[in-house]
């Protein structure tokens, strides 16, 4: 009787850890660019880029403004992160004042989502979805470390069934 009780007890703590346990989030390490502010003058750097986002085939609309007079960026002429939308065309802004690399990651981090390797937004990789990301039609994997530049190539992320 002592034996059916442990195994029943070791068996439920397995599943209440699992139930308890949280998903990993990028946004617990954001990237140090992700809270530097800026306007357009003194640029070293103004590319742009093209992102697409599709979640199970349906494509993510990325709202106009994102990185553009938040919490953190909110001054006078300091109004924009280094990575930023204008419109929900998904045409990303990249801007510095030093000729720096900057990852896409950045940009996830400014938006307030995680996105790396493990997933994007609240979904993860797992036995039956997968995340494929890719820079003009080529499958690349560096997930959060792209290095984004300027390209009229599409970056295209997509979570979906394996």
């Amino acid at each position: 009787m002592v034996s059916l009780l442990i195994l029943i007890s070791s068996s439920l703590s397995g599943c209440l850890e699992e139930e308890s346990s949280e998903l990993y989030n990028s946004l617990n390490d954001p990237d140090p660019i992700s809270q530097d502010c800026l306007n357009h003058d003194g640029l070293a750097r103004h590319d742009h880029a093209t992102l697409q986002i599709f979640i199970n085939g349906e494509q993510e609309v990325i709202p106009e403004n994102v990185g553009i007079m938040t919490d953190i960026c909110n001054k006078d002429g300091e109004e924009m992160h280094a990575v930023h939308i204008h419109d929900s065309s998904g045409k990303l802004h990249i801007e510095s004042n030093e000729d720096i690399d900057i990852p896409i990651g950045v940009f996830f981090d400014i938006w307030g989502h995680h996105f790396d390797e493990t997933g994007i937004f609240e979904y993860r990789v797992n036995s039956t979805h997968e995340l494929i990301m890719t820079v003009g039609g080529q499958q690349i994997n560096e997930y959060d470390d792209y290095l984004l530049i300027n390209t009229s190539d599409i970056i295209e992320i997509r979570y979906q069934e394996k």
